[in-house]
């Protein structure tokens, strides 16, 4: 007898005479370790692509997908549709969020909407995500290392990341079979199978490791019968397999930024609570199932395994009963966990504040960082241009959720200023390339000037809200002045988000044009400002305040015009 063998029957004396079975004390651990291995790489490949990969445009795409609560969860239903499983949708998700393609508010949206998919195999026939992950290998190895183009080798990346993701997950899964006389479950027979909230978390376990809502099920259906549980305790197993799918998206944060982790604990907490609320209700759901007027139209009850269909909608409603739940309150998740700026106006989204692509290991190749750093620049401008929008908006119709997000707008441009100047600063030290070294001061203006906008759309903020509380009443003049500033103003930010996305100004823009016609409308206004006063039609907390906000205004646009400049100059 081998040495293995021999450990095995030691700890295992009951299972030792089941053939094959002997064996399962060595593949137990080293699929185990190789499947958890090979899952954290393929989740950090992928994140790595997701990085690389996403630039604007592809963003722009995540944005139109996960617009509002309701396409965020039609995106996560197919996320884990196309791939079978709730776990791999969940890990993809939160790569999604650590490569800063989504924020907060997508994310939990998203996640409520993988519950919804992952029970849907359990009613309709999927592809497994077990069958693509070696072609998604293959792909990414081709790309990886015979593509000429950066593009596709850094798409080589994510195909690779993801394959091998999908391979561990396959790996770990396949340890824990087969169900019937398996160490790992006779192990923990009499300990967890006979007390509601052992076995919940039991549950939660098995779905942690077998990667699918119908695998997991399958494995709780098997186990019932195989080890004389009672269909409540199974049905109590099934709810711990909601908790096992958030443990999968905690283990995938491992290593993420902060905003990554803030997501993924507070997707565990909800299935957590959902779960052992619904721990004493197991029965009753177990009732409900056995009289659904429609359960009979479900593939998973047309197998005559009565017990499996009952399983597979238990699962099915309590999964969509934490999605709801997610769905209702991502909204006010999102502005408690900090991490997403909250939703302007017309349904955008801006970005995460922190930055997404800096990362010191690139700093030993400087054109790489350059690069990163006008891509976070980018982002930068965008969040400034949601700022500016929402002003715009605010200014005519107060709306305090609309004044909650110019704050968190402001919070984001300090965040990336921070980052930007603190990686800038670092690749100053590092460059030795004269072309780099000069292009880094313009950098350095442009998020300077960036981050000013903001303090002065805040400060625009201050005194909109100033006049509502103390109830300040501008006249039509005034108001058609602000008007005209803030024309000019929303001008002036598109022609720098123009410069500073593309790198070039756009046709027939003349900034010494632009600043000419621009500073006779701020002159206008403050003459128009003066002879109100003069005539007493403007009181003085009236004057002060709109003298304050015009103020502000010509602040904005010659800052753009500066940033405009020193772009142009650098490119």
């Amino acid at each position: 007898m081998k040495q293995g063998e021999l450990l095995f029957g030691q700890f295992f004396p009951e299972i030792k005479d089941h053939g094959a079975v002997p064996i399962m004390s060595l593949s137990l651990i080293e699929g185990a370790l190789g499947g958890i291995g090979l899952f954290l790489l393929g989740m950090r490949l992928m994140s790595d692509g997701i990085r690389t990969v996403a630039d604007a445009r592809i963003r722009d795409v995540f944005t139109t997908l996960t617009s509002n609560r309701f396409y965020s969860m039609l995106f996560g239903m197919a996320a884990a549709l196309a791939v079978n499983s709730g776990s791999a949708a969940v890990i993809f998700t939160i790569g999604l969020v650590n490569g800063g393609v989504l924020n907060t508010f997508q994310a939990l949206s998203v996640l409520g909407g993988v519950l919804i998919g992952a029970s849907l195999p359990l009613h309709i026939h999927i592809i497994p995500y077990s069958l693509i992950s070696t072609p998604l290998i293959f792909s990414g190895v081709v790309l990886k290392f015979f593509a000429r183009k950066r593009r596709y080798a850094n798409a080589g990346d994510l195909l690779l990341g993801i394959g091998l993701l999908f391979l561990g997950l396959t790996l770990l899964e396949g340890s824990y079979r087969p169900f019937d006389h398996h160490p790992f479950y006779t192990t923990f027979n009499e300990l967890f199978f006979h007390q509601p909230i052992l076995a919940t978390l039991f549950g939660a376990l098995v779905s942690f490791l077998v990667q699918s809502a119908r695998s997991s099920v399958t494995v709780i259906a098997s186990l019932s019968s195989g080890y004389r549980i009672d269909p409540v305790t199974a049905s109590r197993m099934v709810l711990g397999g909601l908790i096992g799918v958030a443990a999968m998206g905690a283990l995938a944060s491992v290593g993420g930024n902060s905003v990554t982790r803030r997501v993924a604990t507070t997707y565990l907490f909800f299935a957590f609570a959902v779960a052992l609320l619904l721990v004493p209700l197991a029965s009753l759901m177990l009732e409900a199932a056995q009289r659904l007027p429609f359960a009979e139209w479900s593939g998973a009850c047309t197998a005559g395994q009565p017990l499996f269909c009952q399983l597979a909608w238990v699962h099915t409603v309590s999964s969509l009963l934490v999605a709801c739940i997610l769905i209702a309150i991502s909204a006010p998740l999102a502005r408690m966990l900090g991490g997403s700026s909250a939703i302007t106006g017309n349904g955008s989204i801006a970005s995460q504040p922190c930055a997404g692509y800096l990362d010191d290991r690139i700093l030993n190749t400087p054109p790489l960082a350059l690069e990163q750093v006008r891509k976070e620049i980018v982002r930068m401008m965008s969040v400034t241009a949601f700022m500016y929008a929402d002003i715009h908006e605010i200014l005519f119709d107060f709306d305090a959720r609309r004044a909650d997000t110019i704050r968190q707008h402001e919070q984001v441009l300090d965040s990336l200023n921070h980052e930007i100047s603190t990686f800038l600063a670092a690749l100053a030290r590092t460059a030795d390339s004269p072309e780099i070294s000069y292009d880094i001061p313009g950098l350095f203006q442009a998020v300077s000037d960036l981050e000013h906008i903001g303090d002065r759309c805040e400060n625009i903020l201050k005194g909109i809200v100033t006049k509502k509380e103390a109830g300040v009443i501008f006249s039509e003049d005034a108001m058609d002045d602000l008007k005209r500033l803030d024309q000019v103003v929303a001008g002036a930010i598109s022609d720098t988000e123009h410069m500073i996305r593309h790198g070039f100004i756009r046709d027939g823009f003349d900034l010494s044009a632009a600043k000419t016609e621009a500073r006779s409308v701020f002159g206008a206004a403050r003459q128009n400002h003066f002879q109100r006063m003069s005539n007493g039609v403007c009181p003085p907390r009236a004057a002060k305040l709109f003298n304050e906000m015009s103020s502000d205004f010509e602040g904005i646009a010659s800052l753009c015009w500066n940033t405009i400049a020193s772009q142009g100059r650098k490119r």
